[in-house]
């Protein structure tokens, strides 16, 4: 069952989840997807796992969100100093059981002591106290968006990826790149998210009608 709505993938969500700021070039903007963060619900544990095709991808990013980013990590830093031995630092540990290997997420405040075996991971999805940030907490965000603003009845965090294809193909990118920075198996992937994006928009468009003789 999705976080949010029958049919969407997850696995999205935890490869942002899943970024560390080694995966992050500011200077020359690109990241890097490596990992995903999930939770296992069979072992109740949040887990490190590969990327929704176990594949590396890399992804240009614009001025905006290098900004966004920069800001974040600034906050971050501050927030580790306000919070002192409360922030929480991050770790995952290989766990061996029943022959398969798994690598647990935890957090710990800056007074624990750490156990052995635990090594840090420096995440960029965090909350102010430094706790690493759940994809299931993702997917709740999205739910009260929109219940809350006003258009957004049926968002979901899918959406903000049909967004970026839809622009990027608009704009005139080629879709074989699209393609890539989106981690699809083949362009019609691409395309198809591309035709449907379009369609909505000229629905919309055409029920601005509506409106006006409604007024």
């Amino acid at each position: 069952m999705s976080f949010f709505g029958k049919g969407r993938p997850k696995r999205r969500i935890g490869e942002v989840c899943g970024l560390t700021w080694s995966d992050i070039n500011l200077d020359e903007q690109y990241l890097t997807v490596r990992r995903s963060i999930r939770y296992n619900g069979d072992r109740h544990k949040f887990e490190i796992g590969t990327t929704k095709r176990n594949k590396i991808r890399t992804v240009d990013f614009c001025d905006t969100l290098a900004n966004i980013l920069r800001q974040a990590k600034a906050e971050q830093e501050k927030n580790e100093k306000d919070y002192g031995g409360l922030y929480s630092r991050n770790f995952y540990v290989e766990v061996t059981e029943k022959g398969r290997q798994y690598y647990e997420v935890y957090s710990l405040s800056s007074s624990e002591e750490v156990p052995d075996g635990y090594k840090p991971i420096n995440l960029v999805c965090l909350r102010p106290d430094g706790t690493f940030e759940s994809p299931s907490t993702v997917g709740t965000v999205c739910i009260a968006i929109r219940k809350k603003v006003e258009g957004l009845e049926n968002f979901h965090f899918h959406m903000l990826r049909h967004t970026f294809t839809s622009n990027l193909l608009s704009g005139g990118a080629a879709p074989k790149d699209v393609q890539e920075l989106l981690g699809h198996s083949d362009v019609s992937t691409t395309m198809n998210i591309y035709a449907h994006a379009s369609r909505e928009a000229k629905r919309t468009s055409a029920r601005l009608l509506d409106k006006v003789v409604g007024e």
